[in-house]
């Protein structure tokens, strides 16, 4: 029998074979935690707790009129429902809704794969039932003559026009960036800017500083964006693809990518150390980062009428009220 050990030629193919093994497959990696999998804390706490600080931040720095407040609270949440509920149509994963002291309120939820026309009918979902419960309320305040209740209606369809104006990142900019802008990141930059440009002059001009809280975000939001295009760079150095989802991430990927972030990041960089990889108590933070990081475009799945038929439904929700003698 012959000694494949102390053959050359039998070595030598041995050696080459190995070489091109990837070295994913030589490092052991262990498997990647799922976000099923993460603890996310008691969200119905959460949200109890957002909507305590959202009251009491209004009554202190804004009004310390309840009834104005209660309504305010209802007319958002009721915003927020529509954008949850359609999201739960379609199928969404960690759905949520959370208040945010002088700004509103975010209805959250994840999916790896989401199409033009999902996306339109959750944004447009927040809005448009807001208008139409106005609408409703109008037409009844007027046949009761109930004042008080007029000024609710005024507030339901105010409140929810403003959120249909075309700018970012209200519900209105963002259907125009979903149905014409897509991923092109530079039009996305010049409409991210002058939303801040016009939400600040507006502020100051009107007085209004409590809107100044809306550019703040927003500039908060582009340097987040310059963080993850220095992270995709470093991605790409290390030949590592993340134009995929979160699904399709490969073990490796994962933990090669959350070194990355961790790198980048001092936030997640103070409790997590780079290398290490074990699941930590703030990985579902990671996992989330990790999801903004991932460029994962949405299905483009609307036809040119369909563009057409959702601005038509944007416009009539704005241009609606007044055929009721709105004084908007």
């Amino acid at each position: 029998m012959q000694n494949h050990l102390e053959d050359p030629v039998y070595q030598e193919n041995t050696d080459r074979e190995s070489s091109q093994v990837p070295v994913d497959v030589l490092e052991s990696y262990p498997p990647k935690p799922l976000p099923e999998d993460v603890p996310k804390g008691n969200q119905t706490l959460k949200f109890i707790i957002s909507v305590v600080l959202f009251v009491a931040f209004y009554y202190f720095f804004v009004s310390k009129n309840l009834q104005i407040i209660t309504w305010l609270a209802i007319i958002v949440l009721i915003h927020e429902l529509g954008h949850y509920f359609a999201m739960k149509i379609f199928n969404y994963e960690d759905l949520s809704i959370f208040f945010l002291p002088l700004v509103g309120a975010i209805a959250g939820g994840s999916k790896e794969k989401i199409s033009q026309k999902e996306k339109a009918i959750v944004l447009l979902a927040g809005p448009v039932p807001g208008i139409v419960i106005g609408m409703v309320l109008f037409l009844i305040a007027n046949h009761l003559g109930n004042n008080s209740l007029l000024r609710l209606s005024y507030a339901f369809v105010l409140i929810n026009i403003l959120n249909l104006l075309p700018i970012y990142p209200l519900d209105g900019g963002q259907l125009l960036k979903t149905l014409f802008l897509g991923s092109r990141q530079i039009i996305t930059a010049i409409f991210m800017i002058a939303s801040i440009v016009l939400l600040g002059v507006y502020a100051i001009a009107n007085s209004e500083w409590v809107l100044l809280i809306i550019p703040y975000f927003l500039i908060t939001r582009m340097i987040q964006g310059q963080k993850i295009s220095k992270i995709r760079k470093n991605l790409d150095q290390q030949d590592i693809t993340y134009s995929k989802t979160f699904g399709d991430l490969t073990d490796a990927e994962y933990w090669k990518i959350r070194d990355t972030v961790v790198t980048e990041n001092p936030a997640l960089g103070r409790s997590i150390i780079a290398g290490e990889h074990i699941v930590s108590d703030r990985e579902n933070d990671v996992i989330n980062y990790i999801k903004t990081v991932l460029r994962n475009k949405p299905v483009k799945d609307l036809s040119i009428s369909g563009i057409v038929l959702f601005l038509l439904i944007w416009i009539a929700a704005i241009v609606a009220p007044l055929l009721l003698k709105y004084e908007v």
